[in-house]
């Protein structure tokens, strides 16, 4: 008798949990868009600020080495370094270019004065 007891008890509240899962379930769209409604907005519909590149200036860069190397700022910097006084990381470095990874955007900034040639 206590067992059957206990086995009706446990079915009472696995339905009585599945209703209350299957109710919040429910209540989500799953199609519903994740993304802001319109570009350049944010979810809650206020504008998002534009994405700007980190405030430096790329002054050179070594590529064709094993340990590439670019100077920012008066600054020698290789893959993976953080530049100095904010969270920008060197992600890649390139002739006359070096990407670079901030605020969750990855930039590509040119060597200053240097363009590349018609090939």
């Amino acid at each position: 008798m206590m067992i059957k007891t206990i086995i009706i008890f446990l079915a009472g509240v696995l339905f009585w949990s599945y209703g209350a899962f299957a109710q919040a379930a429910r209540a989500v769209d799953p199609f519903d868009s994740l993304l802001p409604e319109k570009e350049g907005q944010t979810s809650t519909g206020e504008p998002a600020k534009p994405a700007m590149p980190p405030p430096v200036t790329v002054q050179g860069a070594i590529w064709d080495t094993d340990t590439p190397q670019v100077i920012i700022d008066d600054e020698v910097y290789k893959v993976g370094d953080t530049l100095k006084g904010m969270d920008a990381k060197v992600y890649k470095i390139e002739k006359n270019t070096v990407f670079i990874f901030y605020e969750g955007r990855l930039y590509e900034m040119k060597v200053a004065g240097k363009k590349e040639a018609a090939q």
